[in-house]
């Protein structure tokens, strides 16, 4: 092949592709962050096609076979993400207030999505699974970890036994040496999805401890280890990942923990006001 990025293969080839294969293409073009990770069967399943049609795609474009093409997509798309940090991290050729306008309107546009999307029995069974653990584990690599403080900072005041997975810890697999079938992990899983991230939520299934997975959609990886998956939009076409739907559902689902304990919710926040006003804690 002349060029070594599929997207370029992709668009050099579109004109001559069948309907059907623009329709692949067309997918895979706004959807590569996902798509890295879907075999052709899924694809398939999301366009109501044939995957024999996904397969002849991806050797109508001179590729071995999906696999392959996969393969390729997943360098290419390695290479696309970094490139668009680099880029993004240039901020002086662009009009400063346009670039802090643009920021608002993504954060806002995530908010929208999330609010349009957002599954509340989903969101009431995650807050169920959470309360009725007797504990719960909390993970999250990288800028994740901002949920992980959050979330387990709420947690703390309606679950008597929150536990962090300290992720600058060398063996994260070492803390969980003592974890019990009955317990729960709550994981956080953003592109670029962390291996090890990935690594660990195997590990945990195969101890057949239950997954409260949250992340960008039902074909990330960690999907496929999780008992529940909470799906919330994320953005990262710049160089800061945009947490403002992420934190929007961590407060659902802590408000749903919230309202369902409502007289432990009550007598905690009092017990708390007390110390709170013994020790001067505010003005």
């Amino acid at each position: 092949m002349k060029t070594s990025n599929s997207f370029e293969i992709i668009t050099e080839n579109y004109e001559g592709l069948s309907r059907s294969h623009q329709r692949v293409a067309d997918f895979i073009l706004q959807h590569y962050d996902r798509a890295v990770y879907m075999t052709a069967r899924k694809i398939a399943l999301n366009l109501g096609i044939s995957e024999s049609t996904v397969v002849r795609f991806a050797t109508s474009l001179g590729y071995s076979g999906y696999p392959a093409f996969q393969e390729h997509l997943r360098e290419s798309s390695q290479q696309v993400m970094s490139t668009r940090l680099k880029l993004s991290q240039n901020l002086e050729a662009q009009d400063q207030y346009t670039v802090l306008i643009n920021s608002l309107k993504r954060d806002i546009k995530d908010l929208n999505n999330f609010y349009e999307m957002v599954n509340l029995p989903a969101v009431k069974l995650a807050a169920s699974m959470i309360s009725d653990s007797p504990r719960v584990f909390i993970l999250g690599k990288r800028s994740s970890g901002v949920l992980v403080d959050y979330l387990a900072y709420y947690l703390n005041y309606f679950h008597d036994n929150v536990k962090v997975l300290e992720s600058n810890v060398l063996d994260l697999f070492e803390q969980l040496v003592h974890i019990k079938h009955n317990d729960l992990v709550v994981m956080f899983s953003f592109p670029r999805y962390a291996k090890n991230t990935i690594e660990m939520a195997k590990f945990i299934k195969d101890q057949g401890v239950d997954i409260l997975a949250i992340t960008d959609n039902f074909d990330a990886p960690i999907a496929e280890y999780a008992s529940h998956t909470l799906v919330v939009p994320y953005s990262r076409e710049s160089f800061i990942d945009s947490l403002v739907a992420p934190m929007a559902l961590l407060n659902t689902v802590i408000t749903s923990i919230a309202y369902d304990n409502l007289l432990l919710t009550e007598d905690k926040l009092a017990t708390l006001e007390d110390i709170w006003k013994e020790l001067d804690t505010y003005f």
